[in-house]
C-alpha cells in the first residue's frame, strides 16, 4: 500500500482530517501558505543563525507570524539566542510523545521556535523512524503552516555535507556565504551537491561579513556566473550583511521570494510524498499597543 492509499490520506496527498478540511476551505476563500525558507551554509562561522534570528524578529515586528525550525545542535543556536531552553524536540512529536503545541517555544511576540536537532539527525535514518512517525510528520507539517507567514529553518549539515530531508523539502533554499575563500568554496560545493542529488535549480544567496556592499555583490556575481556555466543553476541575490552581522533579511524575504507554486503547501514535496521519500532513503497579526503576554497568547 502506497502512502497515497494509507488511511487518513486524501487523494491529493494531504491528511483528510477536519483540520485539513478547514485548511481547504480557507484556501478556497483566499487563504495562503507560508513562505518556507531553509537557511543553509557550507561552512561554519558565517553568521547564518544570527541572520536568521534577526530576520525572524524583524518579520514579527512587521506583523508577520514566524516559526523557526531549529535543527542546529550547537550551543549558540536559535533557541539560546532567545534565552530559551528546549523542553522537547520535533522528534518527540513524530514519535507521538508530545504534541506540536507542547514542543513549540514562545520566543517573542509572533515568533515561535520548534527545536528539531534530534529530528534532523534521526530523519536521515529511515530504519529508525516508525511508520506512525512518518505519517505524523505529514500532519505535523500541515499543522505548523496554520496561521503563520514564514517558516524559517536553521539547517544543520550532516556528515558528508548533506542537509536533512525537511530542509531539502523547503520551497526556498537560502545559502549564507561568508566573504572568505573557504566559505565560498564550501557554499559552491553545497549548491552543486543539492542541484545534482535533488534536482533543485534555484537558490537565494546572502553574503555576510563583507567589508562593503560592492565586495558582497562582486562575490555573488562570480558565484552566479560559475553556477550558471557549470551547473545550469540560477542564483538570486537576496542581500548582504556586513561585518559584523547586524542586519536582517525581512524586506528581502517579503519582496523578493517568488510565491509558492502550490499555495496549499509551502514545502516542495506533498507531505505524504515526503513521508514516502524518508522511507525510501532508509499567526495572527499583533494588535496595536499590545506587547508581551497578551500578544504571545494570540499566537499560541
Amino acid at each position: 500500500m502506497s502512502d497515497w492509499d494509507q488511511p487518513g490520506f486524501a487523494a491529493d496527498g494531504f491528511t483528510a482530517s477536519p483540520r485539513d478540511q478547514a485548511s481547504g476551505l480557507r484556501r478556497l476563500f483566499g487563504g495562503h501558505s507560508p513562505q518556507v525558507v531553509a537557511f543553509a551554509s557550507g561552512h561554519a562561522a558565517c553568521g547564518r543563525t544570527t541572520l536568521l534570528v534577526q530576520s525572524a524578529a524583524a518579520l514579527a515586528a512587521a506583523g508577520h507570524g514566524v516559526i523557526i525550525i531549529d535543527e542546529n545542535p550547537a550551543p549558540n543556536n536559535a533557541v539560546s539566542a532567545f534565552g530559551l531552553t528546549a523542553r522537547s524536540d520535533l522528534f518527540q512529536v513524530l514519535q507521538g510523545e508530545r504534541s506540536l503545541r507542547q514542543a513549540l517555544l514562545a520566543a517573542a511576540p509572533l515568533v515561535r521556535i520548534l527545536p528539531a536537532a534530534r529530528a534532523a539527525r534521526e530523519l536521515d535514518h529511515a530504519n529508525r523512524i516508525a511508520a506512525a512517525a512518518r505519517l505524523n510528520l505529514a500532519s505535523c507539517l500541515m499543522e505548523m503552516q496554520q496561521d503563520v507567514d514564514f517558516i524559517l529553518i536553521d539547517t544543520t549539515t550532516r556528515r558528508g555535507g548533506h542537509l536533512s530531508p525537511l530542509a531539502l523539502a523547503a520551497r526556498h533554499m537560502t545559502i549564507v556565504v561568508a566573504a572568505q575563500g573557504a566559505s565560498i568554496t564550501h557554499a559552491y560545493a553545497l549548491i552543486k551537491r543539492i542541484a545534482q542529488e535533488r534536482g533543485r535549480d534555484g537558490f537565494q544567496i546572502v553574503i555576510t561579513r563583507a567589508r562593503s556592499r560592492a565586495e558582497a555583490r562582486a562575490i555573488f556575481e562570480n558565484m552566479r556566473r560559475v553556477a550558471h556555466e557549470h551547473l545550469e543553476v540560477k542564483l538570486d541575490y537576496l542581500g548582504a550583511s556586513l561585518v559584523p552581522v547586524t542586519e536582517n533579511l525581512a524586506e528581502a524575504l517579503l519582496q523578493r521570494l517568488p510565491p509558492s507554486i502550490d499555495r496549499s503547501n509551502g514545502f516542495s514535496l506533498p507531505t505524504a510524498g515526503l513521508a514516502r521519500t524518508l522511507r525510501i532513503r532508509g499567526a495572527a497579526r499583533p494588535r496595536e499597543g499590545l506587547i508581551g503576554s497578551a500578544v504571545l497568547d494570540s499566537v499560541l
